[in-house]
């Protein structure tokens, strides 16, 4: 069996796949095709430690992976990247676009094959040219894909009016109904439609390859869309993620209401593949789930961040119908520098963004709060749920090592780590 996994970047569950109004016909034919998981988290809604967790297995931390790549912080073991373990196995392995998981070097540490980089006019387009190339020429062996792009993430391209009208469309959810908001998200349109078009190359040129039954297919993101309250953040905004699957025993046109993790698609793709699940991995397998979507096969997934650009470190534990998110810092000022800059942005900041109490301890009841707005965290009648949710954390925070355990994060030397009073990153 074959593995392609396209991976956008910043598209959280904001596509037509998930009923939003975006422009993204690919991804929603695409879920009728396959299994959407209605319910899916990364394990770090930043670029990085997502990506680190996502494809060992394992938290960001036990990856090495407590900030950005390009900020000097690098992966520890590429022995334990799903590229290496199929290398391994007797795949050939070949990424096409974005990685951003590891440093850069020559020869690549993980992948057989690197497509060269692109420049960033059209890079999407192009690097879905270079995936078909390669589906066009596979090798004989089973291969592994890796399609990286770069959009929907800012800075957004420009809208198409005609499609994209500011004035009908809905914004994100937490935030408020105005002009400048639904301009930046008309904008987003714009983008995400690019990355629907160069996923929708890629999936034709899989079938023009006569493989496509023997392929199983991965389209997934990093976090969530980057609006303020969303990308780097703990709630559902921040973790929840496009997650589809398609290809051999995968049924078609199924929904899964399964809570489950990025930390699942290791042990997935190992176990389709015959390969054995290392047992230190803290993912399960999404199998079962193929066989009846209504079942479930975790209780419970956890979410970290530590650096994005500021230092900002967090834990989130979340079960069907609670999160319980922590502040491991006495600095409650909010870093505005893990904001990435836009319309949404200057809005809340105009408004006195930055001067807005943070608190440390959140709890929501996901039942009745959603959205997760209505802190109950010393709330009386919710103390006996707080205090089951602070023991799944501390419980996970022991079993991973979690480095917070020992006090203080300490970075590798020459990272760079923006200032707590910068408003930009």
């Amino acid at each position: 069996m074959n593995i392609l996994i396209l991976h956008a970047h910043d598209m959280g569950r904001y596509n037509s796949a998930y009923g939003h109004a975006t422009p993204t016909p690919v991804l929603k034919r695409f879920a009728r095709e396959g299994l959407i998981f209605r319910d899916a988290h990364c394990a770090a809604p930043t670029c990085s430690p997502s990506r680190a967790a996502m494809l060992t297995g394992r938290t960001a931390h036990e990856a090495g992976m407590l900030g950005l790549t390009h900020r000097g912080f690098n992966f520890n073991d590429p022995s334990r990247h799903l590229a290496r373990i199929l290398a391994d196995n007797g795949y050939h392995t070949a990424r096409a676009g974005l990685q951003h998981e590891y440093a850069e070097a020559t020869p690549d540490p993980i992948y057989d094959e690197v497509f060269p980089d692109l420049p960033e006019m059209n890079r999407d387009l192009s690097t879905a040219q270079q995936a078909a190339s390669f589906l066009h020429n596979a090798p004989e062996s089973p291969w592994y894909l890796w399609v990286g792009l770069f959009y929907p993430h800012r800075e957004f391209l420009p809208h198409d009016p005609e499609r994209d009208n500011p004035d009908t469309l809905t914004v994100p959810a937490p935030l408020p109904d105005t002009p400048r908001i639904r301009k930046d998200m008309a904008d987003y349109h714009g983008t995400v439609a690019l990355t629907d078009r160069a996923i929708g190359e890629v999936l034709a040129a899989l079938d023009a390859s006569g493989q496509r039954d023997n392929t199983l297919v991965v389209i997934t993101t990093d976090h969530g869309v980057s609006f303020p309250d969303m990308k780097c953040n703990l709630t559902a905004h921040g973790t929840g993620v496009t997650f589809l699957l398609r290809g051999p025993d995968i049924p078609t046109g199924r929904a899964c209401d399964a809570l489950c993790s990025h930390l699942d698609l290791l042990p997935t793709l190992l176990d389709m593949t015959g390969l054995a699940i290392p047992g230190d991995l803290h993912g399960h397998s999404l199998r079962p789930l193929f066989a009846d979507p209504t079942t479930e096969i975790r209780e419970d997934t956890f979410a970290e961040v530590n650096v994005h650009a500021c230092f900002e470190p967090m834990r989130m534990v979340r079960t069907k119908t609670a999160s319980y998110i922590r502040l491991f810092d006495d600095d409650l000022r909010r870093p505005l520098g893990n904001v990435d800059p836009g319309g949404a942005k200057d809005e809340w900041v105009e408004a006195g963004w930055a001067d807005r109490p943070r608190e440390a301890v959140q709890l929501y009841d996901l039942r009745f709060d959603p959205q997760e707005r209505r802190n109950l965290a010393h709330d009386p009648a919710y103390a006996t749920l707080r205090g089951q949710m602070e023991r799944r954390l501390a419980a996970w925070m022991k079993k991973t090592n979690d480095p917070l355990l020992a006090g203080p994060l300490e970075f590798p030397k020459g990272v760079k780590i923006t200032s707590r009073e910068a408003l930009s990153p």
